[in-house]
């Protein structure tokens, strides 16, 4: 599992998500938990770029991603 905002997704993005389905192990199976546009504001004081729904996507899109959920 890993989780994260994901606005502007850039290659740091995709390496972290490698390297967190990497430590589940061989058979691992990844799910990413995308932050909400309400709690990006509430925490960094702005609103992600790209909205929430086609960040959860982009993200799911990956091939090294097996489901992508809003959180």
């Amino acid at each position: 599992m890993a989780s994260g905002v994901f606005d502007l997704l850039h290659l740091g993005h995709v390496r972290y998500l490698e390297e967190a389905k990497k430590a589940g192990g061989e058979n691992a199976e990844l799910i990413v938990i995308v932050a909400r546009d309400s709690t990006v504001e509430k925490r960094k004081g702005y609103r992600p770029v790209i909205p929430e729904n086609q960040r959860r996507a982009l993200v799911e899109s990956l091939k090294v991603v097996d489901e992508a959920v809003l959180g």
